[in-house]
């Protein structure tokens, strides 16, 4: 099981499969909360926690003012809260509750964004998965999630080749994952005993044939991913 966890996590590089083609180059992540007494720190509370794994140190966020914009950079982050400072310090004062806009265009530099942002959605389609099998007994319902995951799964060999080619550092990930991205390699590290148990309540109830065509098919995608990769 352990070989199979990490067949899938090495995988994890992989950019539009799961996330789609959406470019949309902007989004409210949250509002402002507190500030510093000379209101040149202030602390964003996130309101978008699916879209957390953007929000990185150093990134940029903005308050739209008409067609002024004062920018700020995050210097910190704690759960749903994000201490940022204000970058161009001679703009108009903030406001306690103004919306505070990620825009993709001033982060477009991040190293291994796209990575990020894929990783984040497997992991949500680890934990989708791991929740459903971890929810019922019913053979019926666990096929059918296992049959969903292995579709989520088979949707990413596609784009697999061009983004190793893109970064094939990443084909180190699970033993070296860099720095940009350690925060999502410790949160699959934390998914895998529960996925291994998982897999192991799966394995329990193989002589259902609804589940043993599912564990084929899925290994057919491992497979495949496998050679892909």
């Amino acid at each position: 099981m352990k070989k199979l966890i990490i067949m899938i996590f090495t995988l994890s590089a992989l950019l539009t499969a799961l996330y789609g083609k959406n470019t949309k180059d902007e989004f409210i992540i949250g509002k402002t909360e507190f500030s510093s007494k000379n209101s040149l720190e202030w602390i964003v509370i996130i309101n978008s926690p699916e879209k957390k794994y953007m929000l990185k140190d150093g990134a940029l966020l903005v308050i739209k003012r008409g067609d002024k914009h004062i920018v700020l950079k995050i210097n910190d982050s704690e759960g749903k809260y994000l201490k940022c400072g204000v970058v161009n310090k001679n703009s108009d004062a903030i406001k306690h509750g103004e919306d505070v806009y990620y825009l993709d265009s001033m982060n477009s530099s991040t190293k291994y964004k796209d990575a990020g942002r894929i990783l984040a959605e497997l992991i949500k389609l680890y934990q989708d998965f791991i929740f459903k099998i971890e929810s019922t007994d019913d053979p019926l319902i666990i096929s059918t999630a296992m049959k969903d995951f292995s579709s989520s799964l088979n949707d990413l060999i596609p784009e697999m080749k061009r983004i190793n080619d893109k970064y094939p550092e990443l084909k180190n990930f699970n033993t070296d994952p860099p720095d940009e991205l350690k925060n999502e390699s410790d949160m699959l590290e934390a998914l895998e005993p529960r996925l291994n148990e998982a897999f192991f309540k799966i394995k329990i109830l193989s002589d259902d044939k609804n589940i043993k065509k599912a564990m084929d098919d899925l290994h057919e995608v491992l497979l495949k991913m496998g050679n892909a990769n």
